[in-house]
């Protein structure tokens, strides 16, 4: 892969090489032979004063004497303006190639980092993919060969291949939710919402659900700008998240407003996480290394599905963690 976009960069420097020496080429010749022809014309005319002078006496041999150095001088002239022009066109092509090189690496490293992201994301996705079908694969291969497999053990495959089903189908739906957040379908919309009310209204409605509280410091009011629908699909992934990581454990949601931005923060009080952990916690199919046993059922893509929601209307995600004394996540969005 490397090799694929070192060449593309090396191509596209030769591109705008190519081009830059054609520039230079096509301005420095017209400008050698209109300088050229004005050196001519200038040593004719010199050449013209001395032949028409009447003070000069012996013109002819003075004339033809001038004439030679005339011509010397005019060629030393010329070539000495060749010299100029071939070298501020090779120090142009260097100074040129050098900057081309640094423009062909700036175009193609978005599209390097682009690829690059999906084809992990691919690797990642077939893994995730692979795993539970691997285990149905195995598990009724086993059930098969069984000539004795009585109702019970049927059942428990079954049941067993049930709960891989269910994972997948939960894979495949956050899968088609990365999928479906386009950039293009949420630029330029002016959408707001109220992160107060939505807070409120969020935690009456799933207290059950996540053993929810709202915050007494709480604001009954903060406009924020955004889609309050999707900000809504991020608070539950934070939330499902802080529940199943605290064992169950009360999670409290708080809402302040500061200068330029609302911050809508869930906090747990579960294992918490190692610095080193909260640098990737955002990233695609990454899990901790006590996720398996917190949250079996989890993919590691929720955290950065609500990152892309947020990301999309100029808000940021950010993680307070200690080992040991739980996490807070918190919604960074600006004030309408």
């Amino acid at each position: 892969m490397n090799r694929m976009f070192s060449s593309a960069v090396f191509k596209l420097t030769a591109w705008y090489v190519g081009i830059l020496a054609l520039i230079s080429l096509a301005f420095s010749l017209p400008v050698y032979i209109i300088t050229s022809d004005r050196l001519e014309r200038s040593a004719t005319n010199q050449m013209q004063i001395f032949r028409t002078d009447p003070r000069l006496k012996n013109g002819v041999f003075r004339t033809q004497d001038y004439a030679t150095r005339r011509q010397e001088q005019l060629d030393l002239d010329r070539q000495q303006l060749l010299n100029n022009i071939i070298f501020e066109n090779i120090l142009i092509l260097v100074i040129g190639s050098i900057a081309s090189y640094l423009f062909a690496r700036r175009t193609l490293r978005p599209i390097e980092e682009a690829h690059s992201a999906q084809s992990k994301f691919t690797a990642n996705a077939s893994h995730q993919l692979r795993t539970p079908l691997a285990t149905m694969q195995a598990e009724i291969d086993v059930a098969l060969r069984d000539k004795k497999l009585s109702t019970a053990e049927a059942r428990h495959v079954l049941q067993s291949n049930l709960e891989e089903i269910g994972r997948l189908r939960v894979l495949s739906d956050q899968l088609l939710r990365l999928t479906r957040i386009d950039p293009s379908h949420t630029k330029g919309q002016q959408k707001t919402f109220d992160a107060g009310v939505l807070a409120k209204r969020f935690v009456h409605k799933n207290h059950k659900i996540y053993n929810l509280v709202l915050s007494k410091e709480s604001k009954p009011k903060a406009m924020s700008k955004g889609d309050g629908v999707l900000i809504e699909e991020a608070l539950t992934i934070l939330c499902e998240n802080a529940y199943r990581y605290s064992g169950g454990k009360v999670v409290t949601i708080g809402v302040t407003k500061g200068r330029n931005c609302v911050r809508i923060s869930v906090a747990d009080h579960g294992p918490g996480m190692k610095f080193e952990e909260q640098e990737r916690v955002f990233d695609r199919f990454y899990r901790g290394k006590d996720s398996a046993r917190l949250n079996p059922a989890g993919h590691g893509l929720g955290l950065s599905l609500a990152r892309e929601i947020v990301e999309r209307y100029e808000g940021t995600i950010i993680v307070k963690s200690k080992l040991g004394n739980g996490s807070v996540f918190s919604i960074v969005m600006p004030l309408a």
